[in-house]
């Protein structure tokens, strides 16, 4: 029963003194998850169904998004975060604000990542990309569940940015609104750019 307890002890302590720790290995976690989903749609020679950045190959984009997924992952969290602390009030805690901001786009983005696995899982049992298009191509209840997963990471990533917000405006919801979804359209406009 002491064990317990020390490690609970040890537990609460930890989770004091290093909030940071925690969110950082949070959005790593998820980083990873894109890694996997893209490495193996990169091996089953997918490429992906929305347009690519002008410029950039569509036959490797997987490969490439193995690469840069991860530093994205941590750019966009600190530019949100830095959004939300450049539009906030003076005295709020930053370590508040980055803890937050990594919920707020760590959450979304794992929901996001959901039709890109179950994409990646159907590759591992041998359906080819052509198949999967089909299916989504045609309306009807697949391709609604397929775009209401991304509207409602969209949505989900909105509400929490806002809540974040709330924490360094406490007075005014119109100003925490605002800034809100100003940090979360960074956060959304990069995934719309970058990820696939």
């Amino acid at each position: 029963m002491a064990f317990l307890e020390a490690l609970r002890s040890r537990h609460r302590t930890f989770k004091r003194r290093h909030p940071m720790r925690r969110e950082a290995l949070f959005l790593c976690l998820v980083a990873l998850a894109y890694v996997a989903s893209s490495a193996v749609l990169g091996l089953a020679g997918d490429v992906p169904a929305a347009p690519v950045l002008v410029g950039l190959d569509a036959d490797n984009y997987y490969a490439w998004q193995i690469l840069f997924i991860v530093p994205l992952i941590f750019a966009v969290w600190i530019l949100s975060s830095g959004v939300l602390l450049a539009l906030g009030t003076k005295g709020c805690h930053r370590s508040n604000v980055l803890c937050g901001a990594s919920r707020a786009w760590g959450a979304p983005l794992l929901l996001a990542w959901v039709p890109s696995a179950v994409q990646a899982a159907f590759a591992i049992l041998g359906m080819g990309q052509a198949e999967w298009v089909e299916i989504l191509s045609k309306p009807g209840l697949w391709q609604t569940i397929y775009l209401a997963s991304y509207a409602a990471a969209a949505i989900w990533a909105v509400v929490k940015y806002v809540g974040t917000a709330r924490t360094i405006h406490k007075r005014s919801w119109s100003t925490a609104v605002s800034t809100g979804i100003a940090a979360s359209a960074v956060a959304i406009g990069i995934f719309v750019l970058f990820i696939r």
